[in-house]
């Protein structure tokens, strides 16, 4: 049991680390300057109410943070340290349901 249990304190550990180095690469993304602004000029439509303007501009929002985010991903992607630390996270991962599953073997033979 203790086996397992450190494997899965390694995996923690490991995806705590690629956690961080995602966060990075994403703290580092140059973020868009003022936003969703609603267009004003002449010969356009009225603006729509301010509901729908509030809606939208939420939605524009929402769509420029997940396209840093996965920029930001691919970015980390493409970093050999990121790979080298996914490479390790996945090793651990495999690692503890090994002995997760060693240990329940040993538990259903022993009965």
């Amino acid at each position: 049991m203790a086996e397992s249990k450190a494997a899965w304190d390694q995996v923690g550990e490991d995806f705590r680390a690629l956690g961080r180095q995602v966060k990075q690469h994403y703290d580092q993304r140059p973020r868009p300057e003022g936003g969703a602004q609603a267009a004003k000029g002449e010969g356009e439509q009225p603006a729509p109410p301010a509901d729908r303007r509030k809606v939208d501009e939420a939605l524009q929002k929402l769509t420029e943070s997940l396209d840093q985010a996965f920029s930001a991903l691919g970015d980390a992607v493409r970093d050999p340290q990121v790979g080298e630390q996914t490479r390790k996270a996945a090793g651990s991962l495999s690692d503890a349901l090994t002995a997760t599953f060693a240990e329940a073997s040993e538990r259903f033979r022993k009965k």
